[in-house]
């Protein structure tokens, strides 16, 4: 398969959404605005042997699988209506954040002011992990890590 993002040929991810079939490589997703979903809980549903036989069987739901992947059209989205105010940076670098929501600009589900750069919320996941992720803003922890995760920001657990 082609990816959707470089063109080049070796793309073993597709989009799942219903009837796309668009490809991509992993290092790809991000740079072309979409979105890999990681949920570590999947893989508990199968048995071990079940896990060994994964990828030579047709026989398994799409949706047991720990990788879902979405293609720029597909991607989820942030739907809260909140917009950043002129001059808004990102809490995390600093830096000036785009005007508008995007795949690159998110903002906190629960107080809706603190906004960060995707690249920027990434790192802070990766550095705290799961039991410490938060909003650095509001604090806020369950309803933020079940929308950076539903957006595509990968929490390690430990």
């Amino acid at each position: 398969q082609d990816c959707c993002v470089c063109s080049k040929s070796g793309a073993a991810i597709t989009c799942c959404a219903m009837g796309c079939g668009r490809s991509l490589h992993l290092p790809c997703a991000t740079k072309g605005g979409c979105v890999t979903q990681y949920h570590p809980h999947y893989r508990y549903l199968l048995s071990p042997l079940c896990q060994l036989h994964l990828g030579r069987s047709h026989h398994f739901s799409p949706s047991l699988f720990p990788l879902r992947a979405f293609c720029s059209e597909h991607s989820p989205v942030q739907v809260m209506e909140a917009v950043p105010e002129k001059g808004t940076t990102c809490l995390i670098c600093l830096e000036k954040v785009d005007s508008r929501k995007s795949f690159h600009t998110l903002v906190c589900p629960a107080c809706k002011h603190a906004w960060f750069h995707r690249h920027c919320i990434q790192g802070l996941a990766v550095q705290d992990g799961f039991t410490g992720f938060g909003c650095p803003h509001c604090r806020e922890k369950d309803m933020f890590r079940r929308e950076m995760k539903r957006v595509g920001i990968r929490i390690p657990f430990r």
